[in-house]
């Protein structure tokens, strides 16, 4: 097993590739929605259907923007039902807000919910993330091959160890992990990220590993994917305390 990694360890993209990979899904995300039922299911996203899902995403998009532009949270819009307003909302709402991330210093201050420092460059990672993993939702719901962005996908779940999972603890949303897993990645570069405890160190020696591609890691630790679809090492018990933990909202 090659060694545990944190946040500083993973290659994290840079600004301009975070901002370029979220024009790029943005725009993916919203040619297929316009074209698709808006009735269809989306398998593991909390029984949405497609035009659900693209009023979260856009809501989500309109949100982040004030966010970044007031320095405080507010409402998440809403959007329209009828499909035709939806996808002109949509791509203006994601024009809005990749205008905001390219023009503002990543480096000024405003408010997240992650750890300190606050600064603009969470909303650059956080809102590229977001997109690309609602992508994947559109994609899956469709049948069509998932969009392949390693580094995407490997910072994806560096987010949900670092930054997601030790926020669900401390809200008190789910529980400590009780015995150390770590999430082994099997193909590119090798990697191993460690979830234990409240998610605040990742010392720990690991009683088990779960064994995945980069995407199945990430689809896992998002809940979209069961782990028996994975190789597991070790105790069985502390992989289903995590497959039972909330790691993200």
């Amino acid at each position: 097993m090659s060694s545990p990694m944190g946040c500083h360890d993973q290659t994290v993209l840079t600004p301009c590739a975070y901002v370029d990979a979220l024009a790029r899904d943005s725009r993916s995300f919203i040619d297929l929605v316009g074209t698709a039922d808006h009735e269809r299911p989306v398998p593991f996203c909390r029984d949405w259907n497609l035009g659900e899902l693209a009023r979260h995403l856009g809501g989500i998009h309109r949100w982040a923007h004030d966010v970044v532009v007031t320095g405080a949270p507010g409402e998440e819009p809403e959007g329209p039902t009828d499909r035709h307003q939806l996808s002109s909302w949509l791509t203006e709402g994601a024009h809005q807000l990749h205008e905001v991330l390219s023009t503002t210093d990543p480096q000024s201050p405003t408010w997240t919910f992650g750890p300190e420092p606050r600064l603009v460059e969470f909303w650059i990672r956080r809102q590229a993330l977001e997109t690309f993993v609602h992508l994947w939702d559109v994609q899956s719901a469709l049948g069509l091959a998932l969009t392949i962005d390693d580094e995407l996908t490997r910072d994806g779940i560096d987010e949900v160890v670092t930054m997601f999972f030790p926020r669900q603890v401390r809200l008190g949303r789910t529980e400590p992990l009780t015995h150390a897993v770590a999430l082994q990645i099997s193909d590119g570069q090798p990697a191993t990220l460690v979830l234990t405890g409240d998610g605040t160190s990742t010392d720990a020696i690991p009683a088990a590993t779960i064994v995945g591609t980069a995407a199945e890691l990430l689809k896992l630790v998002w809940g979209r994917l069961d782990v028996e679809h994975l190789h597991v090492d070790g105790d069985r018990a502390a992989v289903d305390a995590l497959v039972r933990a909330h790691l993200t909202p």
